[in-house]
């Protein structure tokens, strides 16, 4: 019989309030496959992003290697991990080093309790134990607010006990156990967590739904709507095959999305609006959340999450908390937004006056009357004016492409029309009809007839075209 642990709750089946680590969120550790290559022993996956403080775009890179022996992980690896964080929430992220059994650990993945499940977990652990992740310029170190490059396995020890193997008459079996690397444990403790219904995410039965999830309930906690460039989502952020084309990229993403619209995460969108052809050729994907239910506590009085969203804003700007929690309790919030909006675009313009102490000036600019510089104010103007010849341009080339189409409707149809009428004569009436319209051909192009070569047949054929409408143009008359 294998190891089991009772007692602190830990043989729960799951729970709804889980957590992610929101690196981990980001990019995926795998690839979205439960078998890989032969010898593949190597992911990358990359993207860029907006740095506020360099207010530029920056490129990140996270490459993933993993042992000659257990190879790189798989999407069933990754829900191994993701349960290995949610037994360090049970016990506070107070340690790196986790006791466990893996009785537990299969009961909280909500697996049978067999011996391939226990066979499973083993196997797992061995390859987080060899994985190798090198994060260049994408590894977010939450305590300094800046991004690092990181290189660190994420595992860095794993001792399992199993009660047969043990001597006859052992009364205390010692315990497995698993030790995070540092860096990502300081992750842990720095609070770069997000909540996760791990609940939710078990319930999900496509891998790509399980990803896809983990990616935009981080992301959705910016802004409830995101577009994303279709191969760049599907390859940096969800791990698919490169191999795949857009239409097979659509096709294959459509069934996990399917599960996330009809589980109530993402509102359904028709494949029209879902993805959207770009004027480059290549293509969107839109995302929209499916909008929380209001919950009504006690008294009546609706919740919001504005408040939340603005004490995270501002000590993602370097406010101190107490500082951000009294000006949201003294502030109109959406002073508080217009401030923040102004910031930002401040810092984009490397405005020299938030070099010194920028969060002292935000708090200043709260506080205070700060009016916005009159560059930011017209941003809108520009981008109203921009918009509007956009829009311009854009009506034109339209009416353009329509009227391309229409002339080339029409100059297909006549061609068929000409070549109908020929094929309807009779090969004598042909050579006569032909005879006709040669006779009464122009001096000018009796001279292209004579010169021979192919400017002739192009002329004669121009002139049995033109022959052809005119008695066609009488019949209708």
């Amino acid at each position: 019989m294998k190891e089991r642990m009772k007692g602190n709750n830990t043989e729960e089946k799951g729970f709804s309030d889980g957590k992610d680590e929101m690196n981990l969120a980001e990019f995926p550790l795998c690839a979205i496959s439960d078998r890989l290559p032969p010898g593949e022993n190597t992911l990358v996956f990359k993207d860029r992003t907006w740095d506020a403080s360099r207010g530029e775009m920056v490129p990140r890179c996270l490459t993933i290697t993993g042992s000659s022996e257990y190879g790189l992980p798989t999407a069933q690896d990754d829900e191994v991990l993701l349960g290995l964080i949610q037994l360090s929430k049970m016990r506070g992220f107070a340690e790196r080093k986790v006791s466990f059994s893996r009785y537990q650990l299969i009961r909280l993945l909500n697996w049978r309790e067999e011996s391939k499940s226990y066979e499973r977990i083993e196997s797992s652990l061995n390859r987080w134990v060899g994985v190798t992740l090198y994060y260049e310029n994408a590894w977010r170190n939450k305590r300094d607010q800046c991004w690092a490059d990181e290189k660190f396995h994420i595992l860095d020890n794993v001792t399992l006990f199993d009660r047969e193997r043990l001597p006859p008459g052992t009364s205390q079996p010692p315990v497995s156990s698993f030790t995070w690397n540092e860096t990502i444990f300081q992750s842990f403790e720095a609070g770069n967590l997000k909540k996760l219904d791990f609940d939710y995410y078990l319930g999900l039965k496509s891998a790509i739904a399980k990803r896809v999830y983990r990616f935009l309930d981080k992301r959705f906690y910016q802004r409830p709507r995101w577009e994303f460039n279709l191969k760049e989502f599907a390859f940096e952020h969800i791990g698919m095959a490169r191999s795949y084309d857009s239409a097979n990229l659509k096709r294959k993403l459509k069934s996990g999305l399917a599960e996330l619209e009809e589980k109530g995460f993402l509102v359904p969108l028709p494949d029209e609006e879902r993805f959207r052809k770009m004027r480059c050729g290549d293509w969107n994907v839109l995302f929209q959340r499916v909008a929380p239910p209001v919950r009504q506590p006690p008294g009546g009085r609706t919740e919001s999450k504005e408040p939340d969203l603005l004490l995270k804003a501002l000590e993602e700007r370097g406010v101190t908390p107490s500082v951000a929690t009294e000006l949201i309790s003294q502030q109109p919030s959406e002073k508080i937004a217009s401030q923040l909006e102004v910031f930002d675009w401040l810092a984009s313009q490397n405005e020299a006056r938030l070099s010194r102490n920028p969060a002292g000036f935000l708090v200043a600019s709260i506080r205070g009357e700060y009016a916005p510089p009159k560059a930011f104010l017209d941003r809108a103007a520009l981008a109203e004016k921009a918009a509007s010849a956009l829009q311009r341009k854009t009506k034109a080339e339209e009416k353009a492409r329509k009227e391309e189409e229409a002339r080339r409707r029409k100059d297909l149809a006549r061609a068929e029309a000409i070549a109908q009428f020929w094929s309807n004569q009779s090969e004598d009436e042909r050579n006569r009809l032909e005879e006709e319209a040669l006779a009464a051909a122009t001096p000018l192009e009796r001279g292209l007839l004579e010169r021979g070569g192919s400017g002739a047949s192009a002329a004669r054929r121009l002139l049995l075209d033109a022959f052809a409408l005119s008695l066609m143009q009488d019949v209708q008359g």
